[in-house]
């Protein structure tokens, strides 16, 4: 009743609402139906059982490369799906990747583009306002300007870096200086924090957080890709350079 008196809310439940329904892809959480029953708005999704990528961290300080790879590579391309219908996410954190168990394979699932924006649509719903998760934003984000599916990409290095070191890649005791560090700030070598990883996943992570947006990978599948070359020794030599 609140969300149907605020028109913001509201707003935004129903671009949640049509960026979700117009995508039908496996790792993507599946809207059934998007109505209104007696001035009640709501969306009637999948029901998934299993837990998100929060929950995953807090059972392990660090997940393993395979591990990683598995899920960088879903979350890729069910976010390389969203990036083709003109749809950028623009809040991809632990907390909206969801390991649907209930299957003979480990499922990854993208939940909530309550912040996605369609490309072909003008910004006028965020106004250049910062929307998103701090620590998980890309650095163009974080400054408030127009994104494409590179900002997703960037989130989702982050996300890979926090699994592979343990240790978030971009903090601060409060959201202000946790969004300059994601601007200006690089994150500690992940090398000094996991040897194991090997410096070819080093460099990988160092491409996915390139803080210009044309130095990084231009595409989910393209960074799952590296990321799957560089845990076999077979990162491409162009990539090394």
């Amino acid at each position: 009743v609140e969300m149907a008196q605020d028109k913001s809310s509201l707003e935004r439940f129903q671009r949640e609402a049509r960026a979700a329904s117009s995508l039908n892809h496996p790792g993507i959480c599946t809207v059934f139906e998007i109505d209104e029953h007696e001035g009640q708005h709501f969306i009637a999704m999948e029901l998934l059982r299993g837990m998100d990528l929060a929950d995953r961290l807090r059972e392990a300080k660090r997940l393993e490369l395979p591990e990683v790879t598995e899920l960088v590579s879903q979350v890729g391309d069910a976010l390389a799906a969203a990036d083709r219908a003109g749809i950028v996410h623009r809040d991809i954190k632990p907390q909206n990747l969801f390991a649907v168990d209930d299957s003979p394979r480990r499922t990854w699932k993208v939940l909530d583009f309550g912040v996605s924006k369609m490309r072909e649509l003008t910004s006028q719903l965020t106004q250049g306002a910062i929307i998103g998760t701090p620590s998980y934003m890309s650095p163009e984000q974080a400054r408030g300007l127009d994104v494409d599916h590179r900002s997703d990409v960037f989130s989702l290095g982050v996300i890979a870096y926090r699994c592979l070191t343990g240790r978030p890649a971009f903090t601060g005791p409060d959201s202000v200086i946790t969004v300059y560090n994601v601007v200006h700030l690089q994150p500690a070598r992940p090398l000094d924090l996991a040897p194991h990883l090997g410096e070819d996943v080093e460099r990988v992570l160092a491409l996915v957080l390139a803080k210009d947006r044309e130095r990084r990978f231009s595409s989910s599948t393209m960074f799952a890709a590296a990321l799957i070359d560089a845990g076999r020794a077979r990162l491409d030599s162009r990539m090394r350079a």
